[in-house]
């Protein structure tokens, strides 16, 4: 391994470490290209029968900032946008909001029946709160579900969805609880309003729904994703949903280039802005195009409409786990969609890839955790107490 590559530090490893890797390395800096940690990943599955991901959990430290996010840690899920997040399209045959199906939210059936980031994510926690069943608005759904969505709405209506969606988190958890848990919401955004209006996002909009969740949910991982583009294999530049736009028909090439840079440069915005406040505890990972491919492109779409099917939804659950997994380095063109597996999280960094461990991952035992930052209890006026220290600053 080269020098300009990753230092590793050893550290004795307990029998349960086994079931995790032989040998584990905490990678104290990341393999770098170009300024970004590579991930190696060394596991896959493609459904529930061959799911075998080591778990981080008990022999690493995890989930105490973005840093060390694991799908391990994950006990909410929440999601906010338009039309493809609410599920329209997903009942053949009907403009039907099959909610239970969404890939961001949804959890009906499990992952061998139903590709959605929750039954992904119910493989390492059991025990999630807010993923959608069924079908139906959003005013029909009880307020535990946390898919607040709706379609022909546009970034300039996400605050009203981040409000609503901290209004139902609080009606069924306490605040206490609530800084106890971590939550990943999705906002999936700008397919119907870049497709019928041919507009750019509403900035300030989305910096205030941003805002709203910030406040209202203290532990929360948010993934801000863009309009759809959906491509031949063989014609990645081409997006095919453009003839199904009313107003991107007439659109030159310049101006929806200009389009697309717009909405780039304002989810980067967005995405800087809200990570530069160091929040450890919040931040946003923007992805301002979800872009999905097949060598049978028309097969993802519902005929006639710019909506995905269930394949299609399947795609989109597959390209933003494996995103999560992999970071920005990984190249999705290369991607076989139809025979590409589902990643577990990378050995050598074992979380959420975030903004906040693309350049840099450190990897932390619970032995070594409690060792460096939890001391051992004191008696203070008879009593017994225990002291921490600063984890965050690691």
């Amino acid at each position: 391994m080269s020098d300009k590559l990753s230092k590793y530090v050893l550290f004795a490893c307990p029998e349960l470490c086994k079931e995790f890797i032989s040998v584990i390395h905490v990678q104290i800096f990341s393999q770098m290209q170009e300024g970004t940690a590579i991930s190696e990943m060394s596991q896959t599955f493609s459904g529930k029968q061959s799911f075998s991901c080591p778990r981080a959990k008990p022999l690493l430290h995890t989930g105490d900032s973005l840093a060390d996010l694991s799908p391990e840690d994950i006990d909410i899920v929440g999601a906010m946008g338009d039309a493809l997040t609410a599920g329209r399209g997903l009942w053949e045959g009907t403009d039907v909001e099959f909610r239970g199906a969404a890939f961001p939210i949804g959890g009906d059936a499990t992952i061998d029946g139903l590709v959605t980031i929750p039954n992904i994510l119910l493989e390492f926690n059991e025990q999630l709160a807010g993923v959608s069943h069924g079908m139906g608005k959003r005013s029909r759904l009880p307020d535990y579900q946390l898919n607040v969505a709706e379609s022909n709405t546009e970034t300039e209506h996400l605050p009203e969805q981040a409000t609503e969606l901290v209004r139902r988190l609080h009606s069924f958890m306490s605040m206490k609880d609530l800084s106890e848990k971590w939550a990943l919401v999705t906002i999936a955004t700008g397919t119907e309003e870049f497709c019928n209006h041919c507009d750019t996002p509403n900035h300030s909009s989305i910096r205030r729904a941003l805002g709203i969740i910030r406040k209202g949910i203290p532990k929360a991982f948010v993934v801000l994703l863009g309009p759809v583009h959906v491509a031949s294999s063989y014609k990645l530049h081409i997006n095919l949903l453009s003839p199904r736009c009313r107003c991107l028909e007439s659109v030159s090439k310049k101006k929806y280039r200009m389009l697309i840079g717009k909405w780039r440069e304002v989810f980067v915005q967005v995405q800087d802005e809200f990570n530069s406040l160091n929040h450890t505890t919040f931040g946003v990972l923007a992805i301002p195009l979800l872009s999905i491919h097949s060598r049978d492109p028309e097969s993802l779409l519902v005929p006639g409409k710019t909506l995905l099917n269930r394949k299609g939804h399947s795609y989109a659950a597959k390209w933003m786990w494996n995103r999560l997994m992999t970071g920005p380095s990984f190249n999705f063109s290369n991607s076989i969609f139809s025979q590409e597996y589902y990643y577990c999280p990378s050995v050598g960094c074992p979380y959420f890839r975030t903004v906040q461990n693309s350049k840099r991952c450190s990897v932390l035992s619970e032995s070594d955790y409690q060792r460096l930052y939890v001391t051992k209890k004191v008696k203070t006026n008879g009593s017994a107490k225990v002291r921490i220290k600063d984890a965050h600053n690691r």
